[in-house]
């Protein structure tokens, strides 16, 4: 594979208002007053009511993109009381938070969760040497490599297993480059957790040649 550079991101921490501020619905789709973070990377999507307000008895359907641009709808099958909740898939856009119910004068704010993952790269998984990662790091991040050994042509990245095989990427704050798994389908960086101004940049180099 031709070498690969991503970057520099620029992930950002949890924001509760992203995507929108004190909103309300009589069961339509919220307003939102942006469909991205701003870092154009995929994040989970987070619900707060603050005080309360309780919005526990109505579900939430988020649509949107997932990290690698594909359709993709999360339900949240209960809304804020008071509190925080959070949906179980990333999304790098949002086109639609739609109420099962009317709010009435109740109001959420939408945003994102700090955890947040880049595009997933498909690897030469015949090649008889893992790929070489190198990730460059600014400022104060907590990042791993994830690799899925899942077929990522047959499948949305979200349904696939991912995991950080490689312990050299496993939860690190600083500058690495490391050799990934052998027989790995696919990589994508995750940003565990950052203070604001970090910057990652992430290059693979793998070689061509194949086993067969």
């Amino acid at each position: 594979m031709r070498p690969i550079k991503l970057g520099p991101y620029s992930p950002i921490t949890a924001l509760t208002t992203a995507y929108a501020d004190q909103v309300t619905s009589t069961g339509a789709a919220l307003a939102l007053a942006a469909t991205a973070p701003t870092d154009s990377l995929a994040h989970l999507v987070t619900l707060t009511s603050a005080g309360a307000v309780d919005l526990s008895g109505i579900a939430f359907t988020i649509v949107g993109t997932d990290n690698d641009g594909n359709p993709q709808t999360n339900s949240i099958a209960a809304g804020p009381n008071g509190s925080t909740v959070t949906g179980t898939k990333y999304f790098k856009t949002v086109t639609s938070v739609t109420p099962s119910a009317t709010m009435a004068t109740k109001k959420v704010d939408i945003g994102i969760g700090a955890v947040s993952l880049s595009p997933s790269i498909p690897l030469e998984w015949r090649s008889i040497v893992g790929a070489v990662h190198a990730v460059d790091v600014t400022g104060t991040v907590n990042f791993s490599v994830q690799e899925t050994f899942d077929n990522v042509y047959n499948a949305q990245p979200s349904t696939l297993s991912w995991v950080a095989y490689t312990s050299g990427l496993t939860s690190k704050t600083a500058t690495q480059a490391v050799s990934g798994t052998l027989g790995a389908n696919a990589a994508r960086l995750a940003t565990n957790s950052v203070t604001n101004g970090a910057t990652l940049t992430w290059r693979i180099v793998q070689p061509t040649q194949q086993t067969g």
